[in-house]
């Protein structure tokens, strides 16, 4: 009974860590997961045994969902609809017109791939990339890239810039916003690309967005505030000082 009960609660963590994942990206979160747990360890325990077991009928379910929906997407997908004879041709003038400056601009706005980039901050002064990449060990195969910039005299805490080949990488590496590495509480955030045309007011607002969600467990990898024993612990000590108080 006390294995049965176990497994139960293993599962229903697992889970609630992959709410809010999209079923497209769903597999391949699922599969990170499962090799994270292989090279956790070169003798698995029982725990690890479990976790990969309900981690691949997972995976299982989460194939069949994903080809579902996209069946699903074929069959309703409308046919497309003929153009009007006279609209056609007002769009080729207009391209026609088009002045090479304006051709220049659009090139240059669909060049280059997305990049996926969090800035770490709060970081010990003595940080280097092998602490940032063991901290972040469950996406290290999917990190492009560690960047630390040379820290200005005076400083208490560095920076750094961490590459994700991916977005649901990208959201796991997001979901460690506020985890401790060695005594800090470290910051990792939403970050721009350099030359961006997003404004400081836009990236600040995406920036805590992505906290909130975050926060509400509905970022990948991420747990909710309500379930964390910090919260908990809160609670308690309301719950004390109000008796105190009586």
């Amino acid at each position: 009974m006390r294995i049965a009960t176990t497994y139960g609660r293993i599962r229903t963590l697992l889970r609630d860590n992959l709410k809010g994942t999209s079923e497209f990206l769903l597999p391949d979160v699922i599969h990170n997961r499962i090799q994270t747990v292989l090279k956790s360890s070169s003798d698995l325990n029982d725990t690890d045994l479990r976790k990969i077991r309900i981690l691949y009928n997972m995976l299982k379910t989460a194939i069949k969902n994903e080809k579902a929906l996209l069946d699903k997407k074929l069959t309703e997908k409308k046919p497309v609809e003929r153009k009007v004879k006279k609209d056609k041709e007002k769009k080729e003038e207009k391209v026609k017109t088009a002045t090479e400056e304006k051709r220049e601009q659009l090139v240059k706005k669909v060049r280059g791939k997305k990049r996926y980039v969090v800035f770490i901050g709060n970081l010990p002064l003595d940080i280097n990339k092998e602490k940032i990449i063991n901290h972040f060990s469950e996406m290290n195969e999917h990190i492009v890239d560690v960047r630390i910039p040379k820290q200005k005299e005076a400083k208490k805490s560095a920076i750094a810039y961490v590459e994700l080949k991916n977005e649901p990488s990208y959201e796991l590496a997001l979901s460690k916003h506020h985890s401790m590495l060695g005594n800090r509480r470290i910051n990792v955030l939403y970050s721009t690309q350099t030359n961006s045309k997003i404004t400081k007011a836009e990236a600040k607002s995406k920036s805590a967005k992505l906290v909130a969600l975050q926060k509400s467990g509905k970022l990948i990898g991420s747990t909710p505030a309500v379930k964390k024993r910090s919260h908990r612990r809160a609670i308690l000590k309301k719950a004390r000082a109000k008796e105190a108080q009586s």
